[in-house]
């Protein structure tokens, strides 16, 4: 109990020092003329977000920069309204994919094609469920570009809705705190180290396209388009950063207790996949990490009521009591950044069990070989390109990876 105690000390000291390190962009000026920025925007039946979404991104006050929407097949109004957009505004460029190659995840190919038809020096990957403040894209290339990055991401602003939400991200979080924090992506010295937001990420397109970007066999399976990418970079001598984007892109997803479980499955799907047995092993030390503590607390106060005798409580209850605080605690600063009560931070140790069965399920499905499942489509054999806490994984060999 007391190595746990300790364990929760040092997720604490993670959690803030990833806040401290997370500085909001530089007020910089863009160079004359601005370079161009091709904002990639996929979407596969997002008739309810294209419009806003689209709204946003063509009234951006950056110079120079085109939209290419992305319909990955779509089968609801998707391509209707696109092409409604399409005729008033000429900035916005749709593309359609008819059928998704074999071997491909859905969105790492949309992503693919739209690098392929941008004409923009600079890539924006954003997504069709975002919101961006007018002045959003100008501040952020301002900062990479007087900071001389390849790449850069942030901490969106995202809207917790719903139980399933409320949940699972604040666990998602603190534990995305392991990969890296925004002072260890800036550093060289830590190739491995990098963390990023799928709803944001820009990148010097002469980087993107001379490491091979999406296409490249480590990156084009995977569910875990958006750290992948940035590991990946950064692994080839990018530089790159992190920034505290709220206020300038906002996004509200996963309102249900299905579209929380199975989004936050498919972003993990990626690590487990690439290490089934070592996540088994993350996901059913997340469940103890939540319940020890909350048992052998409860066991010791029924222990302590008169009619048990009054027993000395065990050895073991006050590092459960540090622990249980420690985890509350970290909690509750990724929960206040988030605008959430305090008292929802006491949900600790039930999001870490919540957040241990979702690793198992997501193992189960790596282990049965039948894939998790992201708006109709299957995730097909995903390569050990994500790292687990910046470790690298043994890549299987090219026989074991053609029999799967």
């Amino acid at each position: 109990m007391c190595l746990t105690a300790l364990g929760a000390g040092w997720q604490l000291w993670r959690v803030r020092r990833t806040i401290r390190e997370t500085q909001p962009p530089v007020e910089a000026a863009l160079p004359e003329p601005a370079p161009r920025v091709s904002i990639v925007v996929p979407m596969r039946n997002e008739e309810q977000h294209l419009g806003p979404c689209l709204a946003s991104l063509l009234a951006q006050d950056y110079p120079d920069f085109e939209v290419l929407a992305i319909d990955d097949g779509s089968t609801d109004a998707t391509p209707a309204l696109l092409a409604i957009w399409q005729q008033r505004n000429a900035r916005l460029r749709v593309h359609r994919i008819e059928e998704l190659p074999a071997g491909w995840a859905g969105k790492a190919h949309a992503l693919h094609s739209g690098a392929r038809l941008a004409s923009g020096d600079w890539l924006l990957f954003t997504d069709a469920d975002t919101r961006h403040a007018p002045e959003a894209l100008r501040r952020m290339m301002a900062h990479a570009l007087s900071q001389r990055l390849d790449f850069l991401s942030m901490l969106t602003d995202a809207r917790l809705v719903g139980a399933g939400s409320r949940l699972l991200t604040p666990a998602g979080a603190v534990l995305m705190t392991q990969f890296a924090t925004p002072g260890e992506m800036r550093a060289q010295r830590h190739p491995s180290r990098a963390l990023a937001v799928g709803q944001y990420l820009l990148v010097r397109r002469q980087a993107y396209e001379s490491s091979g970007g999406y296409s490249a066999p480590e990156l084009r399976a995977s569910f875990g388009d958006d750290v992948g990418l940035a590991q990946f970079l950064k692994r080839r001598g990018c530089r790159e950063d992190f920034v505290d984007g709220r206020g300038l892109v906002f996004n509200e997803q996963w309102t249900t207790w299905r579209s929380a479980w199975r989004g936050w499955r498919k972003s993990v799907y990626s690590v487990t996949a690439s290490a089934p047995w070592l996540c088994l092993g993350a996901g059913l030390g997340l469940i103890c990490y939540g319940l020890i503590p909350t048992l052998t607390v409860l066991i010791s106060l029924r222990r302590l009521l008169p009619g048990n005798g009054g027993k000395r409580p065990p050895r073991g209850l006050l590092p459960a009591l540090v622990t249980l605080a420690l985890q509350i605690k970290a909690r509750h600063c990724i929960e206040r950044e988030h605008g959430l009560p305090v008292v929802s931070s006491l949900l600790a140790p039930v999001g870490w069990v919540a957040f241990g069965l979702l690793m198992l399920d997501a193992v189960r499905l790596s282990l049965s070989r039948r894939g998790a499942e992201w708006k109709g489509r299957t995730a097909p054999y995903q390569p050990s390109s994500i790292q687990v806490l910046g470790l690298p994984l043994r890549r299987p060999s090219s026989a074991r990876a053609r029999r799967l």
